[in-house]
């Protein structure tokens, strides 16, 4: 259920706004901060049941225990716009004083570089607390179609399901039509990839691509056990080593389209990407961005991943922050055949 954007949160007490002198290290500004009593909500920007969302409520379950103060970490979703409704909310409507925060699709973030009007935020300026995953987006046919390499992708249409227009399973296909020459045929209006999911179950469509193969092992183990899917590409720039003998779809691209398939790609090195809204005090975003990375050597945390069978790739803030600026600034000119290329994906 949305989040009201007018509910009044209490703000997270700050000892050094009582009086005391602001400590200059990050590691002693998150010791100024107490979050005791406090209600932290998580907002995982799409819809319940995908791989977002798992990752979303391990963190929801653990995080709080790892913050000052112990505060109450509730996760809630707020899908629509291929995540951007939650996107624009973190950065414009969420409260700044630690009690909202979020894990999006790294590729959303990108999505003001490309030009479109409805993201309405700079990735720049947001809090980044770190990524608990590396995705590795596939290329998946269940298991009755007659697909069965990487090259059948190239000589008879595949109906592939998607959610939104704008979402990475109705995007990835088209771009990969475009600059290798696959013939995939996207059905959208699906609910997230929960939705998509079941409908391959049914034969409604023939399978997916663009959903990550962590979400996989995490949501629908029992497709790679009982090997109900088939494996046929890798919509990344090297292969996976989980995945030795599926070719990456850089394999396939002509000189003319490899930087700019290579860069469309590269928006997805951080699969499972959390951040704090722009804007929030330096302390508290210290106290968070310290939480997490313990949070991630925890051993109550590690039996949950390894319950779930969830994979992790930490990340940490400095390492986002790093690859996140490399890749906006990179030359003008493979951003406007990026740009081209999503405008191309429109189906409108």
């Amino acid at each position: 259920m949305p989040l009201s954007t007018h509910r009044r949160i209490p703000a997270v007490a700050l000892v050094a706004l009582a009086g005391f002198a602001m400590p200059g290290s990050p590691v002693a500004w998150a010791q100024t901060v107490s979050m005791a009593g406090q209600r932290i909500v998580l907002v995982v920007g799409s819809p319940a049941g995908g791989g977002y969302d798992v990752y979303g409520r391990l963190v929801g379950r653990h995080l709080g225990a790892m913050l000052p103060g112990n505060p109450n970490v509730v996760v809630e979703n707020m899908p629509g716009a291929g995540s951007l409704i939650a996107a624009n909310w973190l950065a414009h409507s969420a409260p700044k004083d630690g009690t909202a925060i979020a894990i999006l699709p790294n590729a959303t973030l990108f999505e003001p570089l490309f030009g479109n009007t409805n993201a309405h935020f700079d990735l720049r300026m947001m809090n980044w607390l770190g990524s608990l995953n590396s995705q590795t987006p596939i290329a998946a046919v269940w298991s009755p179609s007659p697909f069965q390499t990487a090259g059948d992708l190239f000589n008879q249409d595949v109906v592939i399901g998607a959610s939104g227009a704008a979402s990475d399973e109705a995007r990835l296909p088209r771009l990969l039509n475009s600059l290798i020459q696959t013939k995939f045929r996207v059905v959208d209006g699906y609910p997230g990839t929960a939705g998509i999911a079941l409908a391959m179950e049914r034969g409604e469509v023939q399978g997916i691509v663009g959903d990550g193969l962590d979400s996989i092992k995490a949501t629908n183990g029992s497709w790679l056990r009982d090997r109900k899917i088939r494996i046929l590409m890798q919509v990344t720039a090297s292969r996976d080593s989980e995945l030795p003998d599926v070719p990456a779809a850089l394999e396939f691209v002509s000189p003319d389209n490899h930087d700019v398939l290579e860069f469309l790609i590269s928006r997805f090195t951080f699969g499972r990407l959390f951040m704090a809204p722009p804007g929030a005090p330096a302390p508290i975003v210290a106290a968070l961005q310290q939480g997490f990375r313990k949070m991630v050597d925890d051993k109550e945390f590690r039996r949950d991943v390894e319950r779930s069978n969830i994979t992790i790739k930490f990340a940490g803030a400095e390492e986002v922050a790093t690859t996140q600026n490399r890749l906006v600034a990179s030359p003008p000119q493979v951003i406007e055949r990026a740009t081209e290329e999503l405008r191309k994906t429109d189906p409108r």
